[in-house]
């Protein structure tokens, strides 16, 4: 009975010892399964935390970044912000790398398309405007032609006058036209002096009477080279024009001298700029490439965009940031001495004299056997103006005059001369454009 119960208490004990070692063999086990299955279970939260963050971003990618590049670069909204990751721990990541060359290629595309059909563009309108330009510069040298023929004072001439300056307006719309299309002015003047630019541009605008130049010989006479008149005339057109659009009173214009060169200062009293629209003001000024016909905002406000290209490419500067003592815009070009230029020679200066004289004195004057070219024939001569009327158009180039008739009656004066005047006038027209000179045929 004692082995028996010896018995069994070893076989317990045995069994006890072999349980107790399963279940440490097990403990074991679990530990080891656990450590092993602890990294697994962290990468797999890694992998869907990097998963929602990719969802997340491509999200924002679609629906915010894209949208806001495309506003900013083919809408042209101008201080859109085009925000970064939301996902920063997505930074540097292929994700990441793949949105931006995404982004490159939109804007490569862009880029690609818009310089092409703003090559296209600018192409079509160049070859548009110097046809017109063409048409309007005979126009125009048919009208002095006329203007010659006859006193100043009569109704005639100034009716010419009048219709002289309607084309010098549809001209200078075609020169704006074609400086931001990047061609050049389309005009190749001689030396003027300061006055003679003041005046040309006082003359190209709506409301030239109310311009008022303050003359000084020092600086009216100075001398501008020729190849930056037409640059320097047409930008200050567009300061006048933009002057007398945005007042009532007068506009004032005067040259000063500094340091390094002159100052052409057009001062008004009109509406003020506030600091966006000077801002987007200077912006245009110091813009020098050519006009982006995909991104135009508001065609009717070009000016300074023409005068920011015409300065980039001439030398010259323009700012429009000051206040004007009567508490309007005060318009700056500066006109640095590089630019000036010489002026004719005393034998020119003589022939002119001469030239200005046969016609004061016989009112009348025969075709010349050659055209002068377009930038002399558009000239605008004369004293400095007040304002009171348009500049009177004088050549630069001496012309062969007919004699002196004497005793003969004024031909404004008699009406039936004056509608003849007219008739003759539409019939040279229409003669000059049905049959082109040599050197002036037209663009198909």
């Amino acid at each position: 009975m004692l082995d028996s119960l010896v018995t069994a208490t070893a076989l317990l004990g045995g069994g006890f010892a072999t349980t107790s070692v399963g279940l440490i063999v097990q403990a074991r086990r679990k530990r080891a399964l656990a450590a092993r299955v602890a990294p697994l279970e962290a990468q797999r939260d890694s992998a869907l935390a990097y998963a929602s963050a990719v969802e997340t971003e491509s999200k924002h990618f679609a629906e915010v970044q894209m949208p806001a590049l495309v506003d900013t670069l083919a809408r042209g909204h101008r201080g859109v912000p085009v925000p970064g990751l939301s996902q920063e721990r997505l930074a540097g990541s292929p994700i990441d790398h793949s949105h931006q060359t995404v982004m490159g290629l939109l804007q490569e595309a862009l880029t690609v398309t818009r310089d092409q059909i703003g090559l296209s563009a600018r192409s079509s309108v160049r070859d548009i405007i110097d046809e017109a330009q063409t048409h309007l510069h005979r126009c125009q040298l048919n009208v002095v032609e006329e203007m010659d023929r006859y006193p100043q004072g009569t109704t005639y001439h100034q009716s010419l006058m009048g219709f002289d300056h309607l084309v010098t307006q549809a001209l200078h719309t075609l020169q704006r036209t074609r400086i931001l299309a990047g061609s050049w002015p389309g005009l190749q003047r001689a030396d003027c002096t300061f006055s003679e630019v003041v005046e040309s541009a006082r003359g190209r605008i709506n409301a030239y009477l109310r311009v008022s130049y303050t003359y000084e010989p020092g600086s009216g006479e100075t001398w501008l080279e020729g190849r930056v008149v037409e640059p320097v005339t047409v930008a200050l057109t567009e300061l006048l024009s933009n002057a007398t659009a945005y007042s009532d009173g007068k506009v004032f214009v005067e040259v000063q001298a500094f340091q390094t060169g002159f100052c052409i200062v057009v001062d008004d009293g009109g509406l003020n700029m506030n600091a966006y629209q000077r801002e987007e003001a200077a912006r245009q000024l110091s813009r020098h490439t050519v006009l982006d016909v995909t991104a135009l905002q508001d065609t009717r406000q070009l000016g300074f965009a023409v005068i920011g290209r015409l300065a980039g490419e001439y030398g010259f500067a323009a700012d429009v940031t000051s206040t004007s003592p009567y508490g309007g815009v005060r318009a700056v070009l500066r006109i640095p001495r590089e630019l000036f230029g010489h002026g004719p020679t005393a034998e020119e200066t003589q022939a002119e004299r001469q030239a200005a004289a046969s016609r004061t004195t016989g009112h009348a004057s025969a075709s010349p056997t050659q055209a002068p070219p377009e930038g002399d024939q558009a000239d605008r001569r004369g004293e400095p103006s007040d304002g009171s009327a348009l500049p009177q158009r004088r050549r630069r180039s001496p012309r062969p005059t007919a004699p002196v008739v004497t005793g003969a009656p004024a031909p404004a004066e008699d009406p039936e001369a004056f509608t003849q005047g007219f008739a003759h006038l539409a019939e040279t027209i229409r003669d000059h454009e049905s049959s082109p000179t040599e050197g002036e045929q037209f663009r198909a």
